[in-house]
């Protein structure tokens, strides 16, 4: 009899079908929640990096216009000026070089020569050298013989709102080309003098 009360009113229970929304509720909100923290860390981290990009290319447009010589305080207000676009406290690196390349097919010359490198803010980046820039073919642009490119890379370290999922510390980098616009060189204060 027993066995049979128990059975009985496990079917009950079974088809009962009152507080089944509060349960769901209980057993979804985690993952409503989740999602909704995914999406949002996410969304501020395209965000992040989409500021970065504006940033970059306001600097590189910057640079391309400049027709004077640019020295240490030029650089390192370019990184302040970076910061302020940006607008936050971040880790942000700011890496300027001027390539020149050379094609001279008479005697087999088919290469990126090195004007000049400098990079402020503590980081990862560091000045390129000669032969960074030499064979680099597949990483900047085609160019015509004695053109002068300004590559800009940016360097910045993402620390998400929320931990949802990524990871602090997440590396965002820029990189943007531009050649000279009103000047055939851009120069460095003591590595070549304008024209």
């Amino acid at each position: 009899m027993c066995i049979r009360f128990a059975k009985n009113a496990l079917r009950r229970f079974w088809r009962q079908e009152a507080g089944t929304a509060s349960m769901e509720t209980v057993v979804m909100f985690p993952f409503l929640f989740m999602g909704l923290a995914f999406s949002y860390e996410y969304y501020d981290m395209f965000r992040y990096q989409s500021v970065r990009e504006k940033a970059t290319y306001t600097v590189a447009d910057m640079l391309s216009r400049e027709t004077q010589v640019v020295d240490a305080a030029y650089m390192d207000n370019v990184k302040e000026l970076f910061d302020v676009i940006t607008n936050d406290s971040g880790v942000n690196q700011v890496r300027v070089t001027v390539v020149r390349y050379r094609l001279d097919e008479g005697q087999n010359v088919d290469e990126f020569e090195l004007r000049w490198s400098e990079v402020r803010g503590t980081g990862a980046l560091v000045p390129l050298t000669s032969s960074d820039v030499q064979n680099a073919h597949d990483s900047l642009p085609q160019m015509v013989d004695g053109q002068d490119i300004i590559l800009v890379d940016t360097l910045s370290s993402y620390d998400p709102k929320v931990s949802a999922g990524l990871a602090g510390g997440t590396e965002i980098t820029t990189r943007m080309f531009v050649p000279l616009r009103f000047a055939a060189q851009l120069c460095y204060d003591g590595v070549c003098t304008a024209s």
